[in-house]
């Protein structure tokens, strides 16, 4: 699919000194530039609204991640803010919160603090974007590193549990 395509634009006349005879001579200058091809804009929070109107509590979490993201990207407000603000329960926000960093869409830089991913969503320049960037990776990777690692399921544990349960 082509993505680019050249724009040619005239700009007018100009004389130049012709190296070799030393003529004066008119040219043409034309100006060519690469364009977007097939690109749509979306106005992210014009469709966000739509689908909260539609009424799915999770959509209406990240709306608000979207309405209070910082120049930084960062959101400040912990899971049972965003609940009591957004008047749903707060396991609603908590899952929500999960899929979205399993999905590589946010990270938590603090108790109460999210960083969204630069690479989903920024405005800014492209040098505040890449500053922000490397942070959200290191932030990233911390959380990685102080997650407990996880146990294969104890067999014997899960069998008595079934057992116990009939």
């Amino acid at each position: 699919m082509k993505t680019t395509t050249k724009k040619t634009k005239i700009i007018g006349t100009q004389q130049y000194v012709n190296a070799t005879t030393g003529e004066v001579e008119e040219h043409q200058v034309i100006q060519m530039t690469n364009t977007d091809f097939n690109f749509e804009k979306i106005w992210l929070m014009h469709v966000l609204e739509s689908l909260e109107l539609i009424g799915n509590k999770k959509i209406k979490v990240l709306n608000y991640l979207l309405e209070n993201k910082d120049s930084k990207n960062l959101v400040i407000a912990t899971q049972r803010a965003i609940a009591e603000e957004l008047e749903i329960s707060k396991t609603t926000v908590s899952e929500t919160i999960i899929a979205l960093q399993e999905s590589n869409f946010i990270t938590q830089t603090q108790r109460g603090v999210y960083r969204i991913n630069p690479d989903k969503l920024f405005k800014g320049s492209k040098n505040s974007r890449m500053n922000v960037l490397l942070k959200y990776e290191k932030e990233k990777k911390k959380n990685r590193e102080n997650q407990p690692p996880t146990e294969p399921p104890n067999k014997e544990l899960l069998w008595k549990r079934n057992y116990m349960s009939l």
